[in-house]
């Protein structure tokens, strides 16, 4: 059995077995909590100093050459094989409550992205329909105006103002062909609505849920804002959303002339005074602020 290089230290056995081990560079590059590209360039590096091809792509996996072999084989006997977590810090807890539809709409990718860039770390997501209720290293949620702050039993930062949301019956373009737009109040009478069921106590939706209120019939009742997409896609219904949900659905037209009424929230962000200045939290809270400030012509942006 041929030595391993000196060159070759625990911690480069280390990610070389790795990368064997899962038989792929980004995954080696999560579990060992360091950049696919750092990863890749240690690795092109080593076979340069070798002289030949250590991996090859076969049915989409990254396999070992003759050499590769030869080199698991001697690092294994010099080393054992080493697994990352011996080098590897434990990593914080990260706690994000955030309300629901603003997660799915909204900061989805953005959390992705912090994952793919910080693989080790715990992340746990807390979803909301209201006001934090309980203490998260990072808070957002949605408010009516009015309330700048909610009453917590526990200390946060002192909210920072992310945008104004408006928000507007909305119903798919398939349905409304000709004549059949709702041009006044009176008109969705012909149209069943669905509500949210987190809409019901919100008072800045005052004039939808009066509406929804008075209605004795053709009126379905579902558990989130993503249902009632759903809903306003596959079938003739009337449903309340954001007005930035036509950036994301293009089958979807807003009906904003149908109330006076201005229908509006505020999303806010917050976190704890402890973690704040950590700079796990400090990444993804500016991943949040990066998200509605890419999305700035979707609703009106406030200034804090």
């Amino acid at each position: 059995m041929t030595a391993p290089p000196p060159l070759i230290d625990r911690e480069l056995a280390q990610r070389f077995l790795t990368c064997v081990r899962c038989a792929s560079f980004r995954q080696a590059a999560r579990s060992l909590n360091i950049r696919a590209a750092v990863l890749r360039k240690q690795m092109i590096h080593l076979e340069s100093h070798l002289g030949s091809p250590l991996f090859v792509y076969q049915d989409s996996a990254l396999r070992l050459t003759l050499k590769g072999q030869r080199l698991q084989a001697a690092l294994v006997a010099r080393f054992g094989d080493v697994q990352p977590q011996a080098s590897v810090l434990p990593q914080p807890l990260l706690r994000l409550a955030v309300e629901d539809s603003l997660m799915h709409d909204l900061l989805a990718r953005e959390v992705l992205d912090f994952m793919r860039k910080h693989p080790a770390m715990q992340l746990e997501v807390i979803p909301l329909t209201g006001e934090p209720t309980r203490q998260a290293d990072i808070m957002v949620w949605l408010a009516d105006p009015g309330r700048p702050r909610p009453s917590p039993g526990f200390a946060m930062t002192t909210p920072q103002r992310l945008a104004r949301i408006d928000y507007s019956p909305h119903i798919a373009k398939r349905y409304c062909r000709g004549n059949r737009l709702p041009a006044q109040i009176a008109d969705l009478s012909d149209f069943m609505l669905v509500q949210g069921r987190t809409n019901a106590p919100v008072a800045a939706f005052e004039p939808w849920n009066r509406l929804v209120k008075q209605r004795q019939r053709a009126v379905a009742q579902v558990h989130s804002q993503a249902w009632v997409r759903e809903w306003i896609r596959h079938s003739a219904c009337v449903g309340l959303l954001p007005n930035y949900i036509t950036h994301l659905d293009k089958t979807l037209l807003g009906l904003t002339p149908l109330f006076s009424e201005r229908m509006e929230r505020l999303a806010w962000l917050s976190t704890a005074p402890l973690t704040a200045e950590q700079p796990h939290v400090q990444a993804l809270v500016a991943l949040i602020h990066k998200a509605f400030d890419e999305r700035s012509d979707w609703f009106e942006r406030v200034v804090s």
